[in-house]
């Protein structure tokens, strides 16, 4: 917190970017410095301990949490003014700022305050987030505890209620009173922001603005969608700030937002300021809070809030790079996603969605296949002929153009050059008349290889879609090539029977082991013990082929260090896109972060595996039952006897390999059994699929 030098690193670097063109797209926020002790300490808390908290854990894990960026330098000033009077509490606090677009923050025992990139982007001004984070010290300065929910494989209404939050309803009150009259009165920030604050969390899970999204957004003049593709009236905004709080550890906003306002009613507001520290770096903080998190709906592949998102960022910021990119990646994660008649993870039911994103995620849901990828091979050629020096729009127009005319086999004809409504006859000169006179066989060739396409009565809306660059011979040079690569591919594979391994190096991201005993409880030990075994069986697995092996993301419990920290964030971040993609080889929007690593290690290909283990819960009841039968007969002793000897575990686990570029999977296997051995199944698995790979 008693840091400012990143300040002035800030400003600087401020000065420069101003100065660049458009062309500089979002600087995803890298940690810096020293790795924090306290983080550490997380990563060496046991499970048994009254501070461990597992989603904490897993953030620094992921490398979700971000120290030592202009974020986090932003509000610790914050925390330094809250706490200005009270410099013990101050040394035991310590705030950091995670990569989660949920409107949240966090309070821990272990003093640790975590404030959601979602949170820093969707408040007004400095006053609302300080009045945040006074609510988030209060439950630390009277020592609140967590609420305990019990795991449960049966949820239910009031399960998934309830599991959002921390604390009681007394407790959630007292952070309110404490945080407003014990910190933030003692501070300049001003009183008139509450109402502001509770809108903010009355708000949430509603994009940044409310307005609406037009036509002119996917049409244009020569080609335009049917009426019923779009919504003549979108859901309203619902409000359930004052739905009764019987079943909610925390009271209504209603009653949060009357109580607040009351205890300040008396105290003079004047000279009071929404802004201690600058307004200017507030609004950049801003800016790169919902930049960010434009970049984790990408991740997460929900395109509809990324799009819409974007589409509202670029009435403030037009000029924005990043912005032109969520949109290209949207429209072709989704025709990706459609295409593999996987949509559903691409968007919202339309009927889930209020607002004016609404229309987003009904337009995406009447979209045909063909559409969606003309559609997206429409936004990335134009953003590819704006950023020429990007590759990733380059990679994108040759990858929709192997969907469009490959896969879905459509040609080059079926797409017409005049305006959608134009009839033949309203077209003149469409040949001329000595053509065929006077032109030779190779001239006749020649033009009719560039022969404009004429309307025909089959046409539909995608047939017009690219009247605009359809004649374009880069277009055309473009797509003649793409189609070529792919047969040239084709002929190659069938050559070498689909057998050739270009590479030397395979990049080994750390195993994900979860190991749960019959109370669906996660052993920790277990685990962790489990995964490093798994990590050295794929490492001495790739050496015997002589290869190497290339690990990532090793985040010691005992020794960590930001490089590694970083290097996890990173990894972490193409693997959650590559997650969410399911089965979908696509070029994966985070490729263009591994850029430097794959230079670095000259690694090409990236292996992963994630394992699960339960203990059987119909095993132990057996074991229950052959006790008490042993009771009335001895002779079902050895039975009794083998149920513990021998537990039965339920196993699951997957294997992948990916191209880090192409984002294109050369081999996804998974594997469900239930056996007595489960680390035998498990290592042979692994070991099966990853020789399988290697082999050839």
């Amino acid at each position: 917190m008693k840091h400012r030098s990143a300040f002035l690193i800030f400003l600087l670097w401020m000065g420069i970017s101003s100065a660049l063109s458009a062309q500089s797209a979002l600087n995803h926020p890298v940690s810096q410095g020293d790795f924090p002790p306290v983080l550490a300490e997380v990563l060496n808390t046991p499970q048994s301990s009254g501070n461990y908290n597992a989603m904490l854990e897993q953030w620094v894990k992921e490398g979700r949490i971000l120290y030592g960026t202009s974020l986090n330098e932003y509000v610790d000033a914050i925390v330094d003014n809250l706490l200005v009077n009270h410099p013990q509490l101050a040394e035991q606090i310590h705030c950091f700022v995670a990569l989660s677009a949920d409107v949240n923050a966090y309070a821990f025992q272990n003093g640790i305050i975590i404030v959601n990139i979602g949170l820093i982007a969707q408040v007004s001004n400095e006053a609302e987030l300080a009045f945040v984070l006074s609510h988030e010290i209060a439950h630390i300065s009277e020592h609140h505890k967590h609420m305990v929910v019990k795991r449960s494989n049966k949820d239910n209404y009031i399960a998934r209620y309830l599991k959002y939050h921390q604390y009681s309803r007394e407790h959630e009150n007292e952070a309110d009173s404490v945080g407003l009259m014990k910190f933030y009165i003692h501070t300049a920030y001003s009183y008139d922001i509450l109402d502001g604050v509770y809108d903010v969390l009355k708000y949430a899970t509603l994009p940044f603005d409310n307005i609406p999204y037009p036509r002119t957004e996917v049409e244009t003049d020569f080609y335009h969608f049917p009426d019923n593709y779009f919504l003549t009236n979108v859901n309203p905004i619902s409000d359930l700030s004052g739905v009764t709080d019987t079943l909610s550890t925390h009271p209504n906003l209603e009653k949060r937002r009357a109580v607040a306002k009351a205890l300040v009613a008396s105290f003079p507001n004047a000279d009071r300021k929404r802004f201690i520290q600058s307004e200017e770096l507030f609004k950049e903080m801003n800016k790169q809070a919902k930049l960010i998190c434009v970049d984790i709906f990408l991740q997460e592949h929900r395109y509809d809030k990324a799009l819409y998102n974007s589409f509202v960022l670029k009435h403030q910021y037009p000029d924005e790079a990043f912005l032109d990119k969520a949109e290209v990646a949207s429209f072709y994660g989704g025709s990706k996603h459609r295409l593999n008649s996987s949509s559903g993870v691409a968007y919202k039911p339309y009927r889930d969605v209020e607002g004016e994103m609404q229309q987003v995620s009904y337009f995406f849901s009447k979209l045909t296949r063909n559409e969606w990828s003309v559609l997206a091979l429409r936004k990335a050629w134009q953003t590819h002929l704006k950023y020429p020096q990007d590759n990733y729009y380059q990679m994108v127009v040759n990858d929709i153009m192997t969907d469009i005319f490959v896969t879905e086999k459509m040609q080059y004809n079926d797409f017409c050059d005049y305006p959608q409504n134009v009839v033949i006859e309203d077209i003149q000169n469409i040949q001329p008349a000595d053509t065929l006179t006077s032109a030779s066989k190779y001239d006749r060739l020649n033009h009719a290889s560039k022969a404009k396409v004429l309307p025909n009565p089959k046409f539909k809306t995608v047939n017009y879609m690219l009247v605009d660059i359809h004649s374009d011979s880069a277009f055309f040079t473009i797509m003649n090539s793409v189609v070529s690569d792919v047969v040239n591919e084709q002929i190659l594979n069938a050559i070498s029977q689909q057998g050739t391994n270009d590479t030397k190096t395979l990049m080994l991201i750390p195993p994900k082991v979860n190991f749960y005993n019959s109370k669906n409880v996660r052993k920790e030990r277990a685990s962790a013990r489990y995964a490093e075994h798994l990590l050295t069986l794929m490492v001495r697995t790739v050496k015997h082929y002589d290869m190497v092996p290339v690990t990532v993301g090793v985040l010691s419990d005992k020794q960590c260090n930001t490089q590694q920290y970083n290097e996890t964030a990173c990894w972490q971040r193409w693997l959650n896109d590559y997650i969410n993609a399911g089965a979908v080889s696509m070029i994966y929007y985070t490729s263009a972060d591994m850029e430097d690593i794959i230079d670095d290690t000259g690694v090409r290909y990236v292996c992963y595996t994630g394992v699960r283990r339960m203990t059987d819960s119909y095993h132990s009841w057996n074991r229950y039952l052959y006790t008490l039968s042993t009771l009335a007969y001895p002779i079902m002793l050895p039975f009794a006897l083998g149920t513990y000897a021998c537990p039965s575990y339920a196993v699951g686990a997957q294997f992948m390999m990916a191209d880090i570029v192409t984002g294109k999977t050369k081999s996804a296997k998974a594997l469900h059994d239930e056996t007595l051995s489960a680390r035998v199944v498990l290592d042979d698995f692994i070991y099966t699929q990853l020789r399988s790979c290697l082999a050839h």
